[in-house]
C-alpha cells in the first residue's frame, strides 16, 4: 500500500475552503429562495421552509468539509516524484516522476491571495498526468515550482 505524502497543507487552507464555500451557499440559498417565492403556484411558507431545509446542509458542509480536506489534503516532492492526494468526499492520489514533467504553474486567486495562499499545478503530456497541489503559503508554492523546475530540467531520464 502506497503511504500518504509527507506534508500537509496550509492550516489556512480550512477557512479558505470555508470561506469559498460560504460565498456559493450565500448565492445559491436566497437565488433558490426568492425564485420559489416568486412562483405564484408555491405559497410563500414553500419558499420560507426551502431556505431552512437548504441552510442546514449549508452549515454541515461548511463545518465538515474543511476539517475533512485537511485532514486528507497532502503532498510531497523529492527528486523522482511529484506526489499529491487531495479530495473529501472523493479521495484522490496522483504520483508524477520528475521525468514526466513538462509545466510547472502557481496560481492564486484573489480569495487565496488573501490569505496568503497559492496551488501549484504540476503537468505532464498525458491527459491524466496532472498534479494540483492546492491551500499552500505562497512561498512555499514559489519554492517548489523554483525547485521543481531545477530538479525536471536536470533529469536526463526522457520518460515519455
Amino acid at each position: 500500500m502506497l503511504r500518504p505524502p509527507a506534508h500537509q497543507v496550509s492550516p489556512r487552507a480550512k477557512t479558505w475552503w470555508t470561506v469559498r464555500a460560504a460565498i456559493r451557499w450565500v448565492i445559491v440559498i436566497p437565488v433558490v429562495t426568492v425564485v420559489l417565492a416568486v412562483i405564484p403556484a408555491v405559497p410563500w411558507a414553500v419558499a420560507f421552509l426551502a431556505f431552512f431545509v437548504l441552510a442546514v446542509p449549508a452549515a454541515v458542509h461548511l463545518i465538515v468539509m474543511p476539517r475533512f480536506r485537511y485532514a486528507f489534503h497532502r503532498w510531497e516532492i523529492n527528486p523522482v516524484a511529484v506526489y499529491s492526494q487531495a479530495g473529501w468526499l472523493t479521495r484522490t492520489r496522483v504520483l508524477i516522476p520528475v521525468s514526466r514533467v513538462q509545466v510547472i504553474d502557481t496560481v492564486a486567486g484573489p480569495l487565496e491571495r488573501a490569505f496568503g495562499l497559492s496551488t501549484v499545478t504540476v503537468t505532464t503530456a498525458s491527459s491524466a498526468g496532472t498534479v494540483r497541489i492546492s491551500g499552500l503559503p505562497t512561498e512555499t508554492a514559489q519554492s517548489i515550482a523554483a525547485s521543481l523546475t531545477v530538479s525536471a530540467a536536470e533529469d536526463a531520464d526522457d520518460a515519455t
